[in-house]
């Protein structure tokens, strides 16, 4: 069973975003940058060379300042916000430059489908904010950050998870922040999603780490789930526990709690494998 933890701080007192080099003047802004907090959570199960492979303007590079870190390299679709660390290439998530097997940690964020996902380009001053807005014009066609949570949003996350498994090295660590929204007062199960989505691909969950949420707060974001959620893999096979002597007992499967009107994952995941 994964271990399940909370957090309240930045937990590494090592992971300071002051550290990080100053973005170019005319960068745009990114609706979804990586808190302290959540990296301070990523920072204690992370090793060696990390990849992360939405890397937005680059926070993860901060992960550098762990001991156990040997570098880090970041992937970003967009050339704007790419060009926010000199240690972020242009790439795409979907084809990743790098041989099989280059890669002790992937950490990293995806887009959880919400309404960052909008298209608008909001123009009457209101604060508004998405990934479209707030690069200031369209996206990149393989871009994740177009996509509302449904089957498209999957099948790009699961072709995403796969090449991220080919440079992955035997036995490195999978490090995901993820986070459930509201939508028409429903809670929509992302985690549960990603947690299904990596399992199927032969990762073992081995810890939860749940972090409250901050950022954005206007409009529809007052209703919201309370924490973020740092997943963390193991890739390969897991370890069996020896079998205690005697009879081995029948597994009991329990179905899990449902909230009232909220949706369950196989309602979400519909027909998808």
């Amino acid at each position: 069973m994964p271990t399940k933890e909370n957090t309240t701080d930045g937990g590494v007192s090592s992971i300071v975003l002051a550290t990080l080099p100053p973005a170019p003047a005319d960068s745009p802004a990114h609706p979804a940058k990586f808190s302290s907090d959540v990296l301070g959570a990523m920072a204690a199960h992370v090793r060696g060379r990390v990849l992360d492979p939405f890397a937005g303007v680059g926070r993860v590079h901060a992960l550098a300042a762990v001991e156990a870190v040997t570098g880090t390299v970041g992937v970003e679709l967009e050339p704007e916000w790419a060009r926010c660390h000199p240690a972020t290439i242009v790439g795409n998530a979907l084809r990743l430059p790098f041989r099989p097997r280059s890669f002790d940690t992937v950490a990293t964020s995806p887009t959880f489908g919400n309404r960052l996902s909008d298209h608008h380009n909001a123009r009457d001053g209101s604060v508004r904010h998405s990934y479209t807005h707030d690069l200031g014009h369209e996206l990149h066609a393989d871009n994740s950050g177009r996509l509302p949570f449904g089957s498209a949003y999957r099948s790009f996350h699961e072709a995403a998870w796969r090449e991220c498994r080919r440079v992955l090295r035997v036995g490195g660590l999978f490090v995901v922040q993820v986070s459930d929204f509201i939508r028409d007062h429903q809670t929509i199960p992302v985690v549960s999603f990603h947690r299904l989505a990596l399992t199927r691909l032969g990762f073992t969950l081995i810890h939860e780490v749940y972090v409250p949420k901050g950022g954005l707060r206007y409009g529809a974001n007052r209703e919201r789930v309370p924490h973020d959620v740092v997943l963390v893999f193991s890739f390969g096979p897991p370890s069996r526990p020896r079998r205690a002597a005697g009879r081995r007992r029948a597994p009991v499967h329990h179905e899990p709690a449902q909230v009232p009107g909220q949706l369950s994952i196989y309602d979400e995941l519909g027909t998808s494998q």
